[in-house]
């Protein structure tokens, strides 16, 4: 998508996918898959020896940095679950700078399904029409609420499956 919020009132295929990863994502509250190298985050002032990324799949820490000064690696330890922390003492009052790779490589299939099937109601539904009759003939699309079928949203049981990637309130 260009970089303007939309360029056209007709959505590709691709549109949608990319629509539904977007939706997935933001719901879950990270970036699933694929991996991603290079991503960082900025803490500032905290009294505890414990930092949350906002990931679920962690896979590498390059660097902590506090104050713009490297932490010795052996100083802090990390989870896959995303969680940082300070072996001896709690971390600096300053910015603390964590650099890390996160996500699978592969999509679950569970989230890829829930991709999947958003992105395919919002193609057979691109007016968000609760219901569509043509004489006898009806059509009934999935809903949210009552008279809702908005193109992108999610549904309780989708919601249901993405709840263990979903990050927890974090402080």
């Amino acid at each position: 998508m260009a970089a303007e919020l939309a360029t056209t009132l007709v959505a590709t295929d691709a549109d949608r996918l990319e629509q539904a990863e977007a939706l997935v994502r933001a719901y879950c509250g990270w970036h699933i898959a694929p991996s991603r190298g290079g991503s960082s985050e900025t803490f500032d002032a905290i009294a505890s020896n414990v930092l949350l990324l906002k990931s679920l799949h962690v896979t590498a820490v390059a660097s902590v940095t506090e104050n713009g000064t490297t932490v010795d690696p052996t100083d802090y330890s990390w989870t896959e679950a995303g969680v940082l922390t300070r072996r001896c003492w709690s971390w600096a009052t300053g910015p603390i700078v964590a650099t890390f790779t996160h996500g699978y490589d592969v999509p679950p299939p569970e989230v890829a399904a829930v991709v999947q099937a958003v992105a395919q109601r919002a193609f057979d539904n691109p007016g968000s029409r609760p219901r569509a009759q043509a004489g006898p003939f009806a059509d009934s699309y999935s809903q949210v609420g009552f008279n809702q079928a908005p193109a992108l949203a999610l549904l309780d049981a989708e919601k249901e499956i993405l709840g263990r990637y979903k990050l927890p309130p974090r402080p």
